[in-house]
């Protein structure tokens, strides 16, 4: 009975950790993608893979972006 109840009390705590980090990582995206712009010192190329990097994380944590404004965005 004891070792139920821990092991119930450690699964509430990682969830609700779990459910913080997954708010904060989706805060992140979204602010990486609204921030995502060319800078000189890359090239295009290693440009458009790190916006199509992004976009995979985004669609990994199940966000979805419009296709007008992916390429409003990009």
């Amino acid at each position: 009975m004891v070792i139920e109840t821990f092991t119930r009390k450690i699964w509430e705590i990682l969830e609700s950790k779990q459910l913080t980090k997954r708010v904060e990582n989706h805060l992140h995206l979204k602010k990486r993608l609204y921030r995502f712009q060319l800078k000189k010192e890359i090239s295009i190329g290693e440009h458009l893979s790190n916006y199509i990097k992004l976009l995979a994380d985004l669609d990994n944590v199940d966000m979805m972006i419009e296709k007008k404004d992916k390429v409003l965005i990009y």
